[in-house]
């Protein structure tokens, strides 16, 4: 049996032969002679804790990739319909309003009709869109655009209460809200330097200087960690082509764990590689415990929060509702929602294209527009 070093020396010992044991059961802490000690439970419960986070982040992961074809291949194509039936809406629509027959109050909602679907249009590079909606808007894009930048510059001096740095142009939406995002931020950092500075003119509390202690101590730790990986693992070391490809892999792998600061990660690379045993791990004093406890705390919320993130991401780019479960069987559900959906949408325009030929339905489409978008508004300021 290949020599187990302590894994907090300062000796570099030499890797061996790779076994492969991703599992952080292997990592737990176990005793024959008596019960674990209130640190190591704590330490076993959050390498539980991050072994089921990662899971979920995989088959998050898994489910996503698995649906993302079928979801783009069922309704691209109907989008593509939907844009290509909302282009003959609009151009007959044009076409329409150049003849006689329609009152200023008619006239005045197929323009507002024509403008909004130009400009639903237009946001996705469609140029002629552009140009027709400017042809019948009294305010083209470019300057509504602008009129939706001061917008929002206005509505963030209010809430930053000063006024936005000229320094940088401030030409598209995406860069008022990034200034207005930044300087939250440097609000933010400025109010926690004073804060800090207020704190540092008193004498920090025991419980303080126990936490930055603890703080530092963990630091070292997964640094030492690492830096055994690191030497251990060095492939400009090895002679061997194999071996030197093994362990660059190896390496790669450990770098990545570290910048993340995945301590089980580094732990398993340990385990894998046959730098250390379970047995070793177990031996851990107590005080080695809390500091690793401490990290995997850390690394703990990292996952929940990516885990957060990662869910919101995927319910926004396949259309389910914030309170949806991310499960196959609801994606699959809500596929065909939305593809029926669409197919329904896409029905009603090509009826809706074929009858407004009929000056008299057209009149009464009109009316029927206008009273729906008085109806939304209505419902939109009650909200």
């Amino acid at each position: 049996m290949p020599h187990q070093f302590d894994l907090f020396t300062d000796e570099i010992p030499s890797a061996s032969k790779q076994t492969v044991n991703n599992s952080t059961t292997a990592l737990k802490l176990t005793t024959q002679d008596s019960q674990l000690t209130p640190g190591q439970q704590r330490f076993n419960r959050l390498l539980e804790r991050i072994e089921k986070l990662k899971k979920q982040l995989l088959e998050l992961q898994a489910i996503s990739d698995a649906h993302r074809p079928l979801y783009h291949q069922t309704i691209a194509p109907l989008h593509e319909r939907q844009r290509v039936l909302t282009r003959e809406m609009v151009l007959w629509l044009d076409e329409r309003l150049q003849r006689k027959g329609l009152t200023p109050t008619q006239k005045r909602i197929a323009t507002t009709i024509l403008c909004n679907l130009c400009e639903q249009l237009a946001a996705h590079g469609d140029e002629e869109m552009q140009i027709l909606h400017d042809k019948h808007s009294t305010a083209s894009l470019a300057q509504k655009e602008q009129a939706s930048i001061m917008e929002m510059r206005a509505m963030m001096e209010d809430m930053l209460g000063e006024p936005l740095a000229d320094d940088d142009p401030l030409e598209t939406m995406q860069d008022v809200f990034n200034a207005g995002i930044a300087r939250f931020r440097e609000a933010a950092a400025e109010e926690d330097a004073r804060q800090q500075a207020r704190t540092s003119k008193r004498k920090p509390t025991a419980a303080q200087l126990k936490a930055e202690a603890e703080q530092q101590e963990a630091e070292t730790t997964l640094r030492k960690v690492f830096r055994l990986l690191a030497s251990a693992l060095h492939p400009d070391r090895e002679n061997d082509p194999d071996e030197r490809t093994r362990k660059t892999a190896l390496m790669s792998e450990a770098n990545a764990a570290y910048d993340r600061r995945d301590l089980v990660a580094l732990l398993q690379i340990q385990l894998r590689t046959e730098l250390t045993d379970t047995a070793s791990i177990a031996k851990m004093a107590e005080e080695k415990i809390a500091s690793l406890t401490l990290l995997l705390r850390q690394q703990v919320k990292e996952l929940e929060d990516e885990l957060h993130h990662r869910r919101h991401a995927a319910r926004n780019e396949f259309g389910l509702e914030f309170y949806e479960t991310l499960s196959t069987a609801h994606l699959k559900r809500n596929l065909r929602r939305e593809e029926a959906s669409l197919k329904e949408d896409i029905d009603a325009m090509r009826e809706d294209l074929q009858l407004i030929q009929d000056d008299k339905f057209f009149k009464r489409w009109l009316k029927d527009h206008h009273q729906l978008s008085r109806a939304i508004s209505i419902d939109d300021f009650d909200d």
